[in-house]
């Protein structure tokens, strides 16, 4: 079966009739995954008939034999380890680790992930693609000074009387806008300021909005 996956037949071939690996001339004409393949030469090994690639970790302690799947068979093992009731439909990185537990083939990875994307189970756990977003409404105001717009711009440069940041209010019926320098965001120089310069001169509004 493995000699049918087209991707690797070409490696497994000369694997079998040289345990040397061809030149980069040889395998230059083949499909990038066959060159990918070319690449894991050394970690290629024949047991008992069947081809496994030898994955080992970072600091050699530990070692596994990576069974090379064929095309044929990924839809089969990708149902096991993420599907069946010991797969029970983990996410991508899970599935990818018992996955590569005992498989190995190129590009398992995209696999994993498509899967696991298109998976019709998975669906009503991710949610919504897109955020619903609320309709846009108009806030009527029928008087001056009814509800009023506060935000704050900046961190600026340091003036020489030490304010770094400006206040901003806005009138939402007349428009009409104030800028007050202050020199920091706390919401004590904001209260402080919002009296002073504002509520002082126009009296008390009836809404503040601020983010």
């Amino acid at each position: 079966a493995q000699l049918e996956y087209t991707v690797i037949k070409p490696i497994l071939e000369k694997k079998l009739n040289s345990a040397d690996r061809p030149s980069w001339q040889e395998i230059a004409p083949e499909s990038p995954a066959t060159k990918r393949y070319w690449a894991l030469w050394v970690f290629l090994h024949l047991k008992d008939g069947v081809r496994y690639c030898r994955w080992e970790s970072y600091n050699g302690s530990s070692c596994r034999w990576q069974l090379i799947l064929p095309k044929s068979r990924i839809p089969e093992v990708l149902r096991e380890t993420h599907d069946s009731a010991s797969g029970r439909h983990f996410g991508v990185m899970k599935t990818l680790s018992k996955t590569r537990e005992r498989f190995y083939w190129d590009r398992l990875r995209a696999d994993v992930e498509k899967w696991c994307r298109e998976c019709h189970a998975c669906e009503p756990r991710k949610g919504p693609k897109t955020r619903t977003k609320g309709r846009l409404q108009p806030y009527n105001v029928g008087a001056p000074f009814e509800r009023m717009g506060l935000d704050i711009l900046g961190p600026s440069p340091v003036t020489t009387e030490g304010n770094r940041y400006v206040l901003v209010l806005m009138d939402y019926f007349t428009k009409w806008p104030e800028a007050i320098p202050i020199p920091d965001q706390e919401a004590s120089t904001v209260a402080e300021e919002l009296v002073r310069s504002w509520i002082s001169y126009y009296g008390v509004l009836m809404i503040l909005h601020s983010d």
